[in-house]
């Protein structure tokens, strides 16, 4: 299976055919989607202005990629952390996961920060503000309904 930055880079590949680069956006979301895959991806195509013919708009799918982007990098950097925080408590002896991280267990998968199970009720902020104000509120779910 390919990688993130793989699909990314071919979103980016101007020689490819249109769906072709939309296939690899595609992709992008199967190793990170933060509202889980169709909702992720219905946001996008909200926030980047993906149209239904690709040709009139082929730059929306690399605004989408960067947006997508910058919200990984974003949640990567907090993953590092944390992983570096646990490793830290574990030499010192606290097996046991701190309260206040416990949002961590209800993640539903690999990259879903705040899942949504019906994919046109998702935040209209862009990804990357969603995420900031997601990892300041980490001890309960955000609340997706308006």
């Amino acid at each position: 299976m390919s990688s993130f930055n793989t699909h990314q880079r071919r979103v980016y590949d101007e020689g490819l055919p249109t769906r072709a680069r939309h296939t690899n956006l595609r992709s992008c979301l199967v190793h990170f989607a933060p509202y889980g895959f169709r909702a992720t991806y219905h946001h996008l195509c909200l926030s980047a202005g993906i149209p239904k013919d690709l040709e009139k708009d082929p730059s929306s799918l690399i605004r989408a990629v960067e947006e997508l982007h910058h919200a990984r990098q974003l949640w990567l950097a907090d993953e590092h952390a944390y992983a570096n925080s646990r490793r830290a408590d574990k030499a010192r002896g606290f097996r046991q996961v701190k309260a206040d991280e416990s949002w961590r267990g209800w993640q539903r998968g690999w990259g879903n920060i705040a899942y949504c199970p019906e994919p046109t009720l998702h935040p209209d902020e862009p990804l990357p503000v969603v995420w900031s104000g997601c990892s300041v509120r980490r001890s309960r779910p955000m609340k997706l309904l308006r």
